[in-house]
């Protein structure tokens, strides 16, 4: 099944999916690239049950206008995908509508916090590299795989007012581990490796399971 929404007035220019077996293809270009973009589409996800298993997130620039451009292969294990991606794209179509808040759309999806400890308990690994030619700082990260890992690994960038430029994210098939980079700057748009920014960030997301462990 296809689908595609396009919408003149909205954020959310266009969004496409495509069931395969139990999982779902989709793609989405927005005009909405501020920080926490990405982290409202993970959201979304989250919330609907679906786990992102792989995906790529581009910013590119068209005709003087900033687009945000994404795709992702998304897990709906036990689900009917149908559904699945039908209510995806309609909460899409939501997130990015100029009249609605994403703090009324938290409200309605009433959220429950992944089991963060899940993620984190196997040798995790958290590279800071900066980039000097391309002014970004890369973040790879590689842990245990689970549903809400992005949801709460961006929730943090977020927090941190990093901008996500663009990202890989892929699960490896035999190991199950979750291997995404991710290319950042901080909130001056700079590279932010070397700086106190970078552990700070590695602290926040490694927070719950150092706590358990004191």
């Amino acid at each position: 099944m296809y689908n595609r929404w396009e919408r003149a007035t909205k954020a959310l220019i266009e969004f496409q999916y495509k069931r395969e077996k139990d999982n779902i293809l989709i793609s989405l270009k927005t005009d909405s690239t501020q920080i926490g973009t990405f982290h409202r589409i993970a959201t979304i996800i989250y919330a609907l049950k679906l786990d992102i298993l792989s995906g790529e997130l581009s910013t590119t620039h068209e005709n003087g206008i900033e687009y945000t451009i994404d795709s992702f292969i998304l897990q709906a294990e036990g689900q009917d995908t149908t559904k699945a991606a039908f209510q995806l794209g309609m909460m899409m179509d939501s997130l990015f509508s100029k009249n609605t808040k994403f703090e009324e759309i938290l409200e309605k999806l009433q959220i429950q916090e992944p089991a963060i400890g899940t993620f984190f308990r196997e040798n995790p690994e958290f590279i800071f590299s900066d980039l000097p030619d391309k002014q970004q700082t890369c973040l790879y990260l590689e842990s245990s795989a689970g549903r809400g890992l992005l949801y709460y690994v961006s929730r943090i960038l977020m927090q941190n007012h990093v901008n996500i430029l663009s990202a890989t994210i892929e699960t490896d098939a035999k190991t199950g581990r979750a291997k995404d980079s991710f290319y950042l700057t901080n909130e001056q748009g700079q590279p932010f490796a070397s700086t106190d920014l970078a552990l700070k960030i590695r602290n926040e997301i490694l927070a719950p399971i150092q706590s358990n462990s004191n």
